[in-house]
């Protein structure tokens, strides 16, 4: 790379909390290995966890710092990233969650970073007691922040664009769908085997979801509806792919139903792609969602898809197009979606089609580099950094 060249790419800096290994952290890896393919970008990232984010990045080839936050308290941790930042000179700070929006922003003001961008990728989830009002705090500080030092907010979801142009005004907020990396979404492992290795028999119907084990991803509404659904379709399994807090409520509600021997409590897996592919039926029976990466994986996959109609998901799944959607909490009418999935093939056949057909054209990580692209290039042309588009960029 001559040194005009190095002069004209624009740097960007990714800073983001890390802690998990969650959907918005697998859109980021997404988003940055797609960016990455692309010579106008200078990518750079600041995660505040060592961990799997961190690694994924590492693995694109961008450069990661880490600060990770159970070394500094909140004050030494926002010194540390305006050091980074006044090494890096990044053009446009991207956040991603409250506290590396808050850290983030704060510190890009400090250094004099022209543009800040912050993805919203859900809305904050229901808590309760002393968590609610830390929580209330939290989501004051972080709005406080994004309203006034946060150039352009991005929305996953056109029920979350709806909500931050009420709170910050429509030319502040953009729409882009979450978007997934279709090279890394395939099966590596025999169908069969890994039913096997579930004790899913080959005559058994396997219905599951992936997701943290937390009370708005609904899984308890899943059990019920497989409850109801066995006393139609007795050969019924179900198998729940992820960790969280409420495993031993779960595992106590598979008792209280008498299903102990049908519900399969996988845990945490990285072997993700191969489980979802062992399921006949995909549920997602979420009480509120954005744009979740285990329903696109899941339709990039062919699998069957019965999901809740909340948030963004029926921006992704058409109704008896891509998949079948149900009310949210409605155990009955989950059951009832799964059971026309696995009553009739050719509706689950023709829905998979699609769906997988609607990730590739809409979904994909390529298309949500373009929009994230042309934002960046919009910023960059409203502080006076022009570039220009060559053919092969996004």
């Amino acid at each position: 790379m001559d040194e005009r060249e190095s002069q004209s790419r624009i740097r960007v800096c990714h800073i983001a909390h890390g802690d998990l290994w969650a959907g918005a952290e697998v859109q980021l890896a997404a988003l940055l290995e797609a960016l990455a393919h692309y010579p106008m970008w200078e990518l750079s990232a600041i995660v505040l966890n060592e961990g799997r984010l961190a690694h994924e990045i590492q693995k694109i080839g961008i450069p990661v710092t880490v600060l990770s936050e159970r070394r500094y308290n909140s004050l030494a941790l926002f010194m540390k990233i305006v050091a980074q930042l006044r090494q890096q000179r990044p053009a446009i700070l991207h956040t991603h969650k409250y506290k590396d929006n808050v850290l983030g922003a704060c510190a890009a003001a400090a250094v004099g970073i022209p543009a800040v961008v912050r993805v919203v990728h859900g809305m904050t989830e229901p808590f309760h007691g002393i968590a609610y009002v830390k929580m209330m705090i939290y989501e004051f500080v972080d709005r406080l922040i994004t309203a006034t030092k946060v150039g352009k907010v991005i929305a996953v979801s056109s029920n979350i664009e709806d909500t931050l142009r009420k709170l910050y005004g429509a030319r502040k907020v953009v729409r882009i769908h979450n978007g997934i990396n279709l090279k890394q979404v395939m099966v590596r492992q025999d169908r069969a085997s890994v039913r096997g290795e579930l004790a899913i028999g080959p005559d058994d119907y396997a219905i599951g979801t992936v997701g943290r084990l937390t009370p708005v991803k609904g899984h308890d509404v899943l059990l019920r509806a497989a409850s109801c659904l066995m006393k139609k379709i007795p050969n019924i399994k179900v198998l729940i792919v992820g960790d969280g807090p409420l495993m031993p409520a779960l595992k106590q509600l598979a008792r209280e139903l008498d299903m102990e021997k049908k519900v399969i409590l996988a845990g945490k897996r990285y072997d993700i792609y191969d489980l979802v592919n062992c399921m006949d039926v995909f549920v997602l029976p979420s009480i509120h969602e954005g744009i979740p990466m285990s329903l696109l994986e899941a339709m990039a996959l062919g699998r069957p898809v019965v999901a809740s109609r909340v948030g963004g998901i029926p921006e992704v799944i058409s109704h008896e197009t891509h998949g079948l959607l149900v009310p949210a909490g409605d155990s009955n009418a989950l059951a009832e979606g799964c059971r026309r999935f696995l009553a009739d093939r050719e509706l689950a056949e023709n829905c998979s089609l699609a769906a997988k057909q609607q990730i590739e054209q809409k979904f994909s990580s390529q298309v949500m580099a373009v929009r994230v692209a042309d934002l960046y290039r919009e910023l960059c042309t409203s502080h006076g950094n022009r570039s220009t588009r060559n053919d092969d960029e996004p």
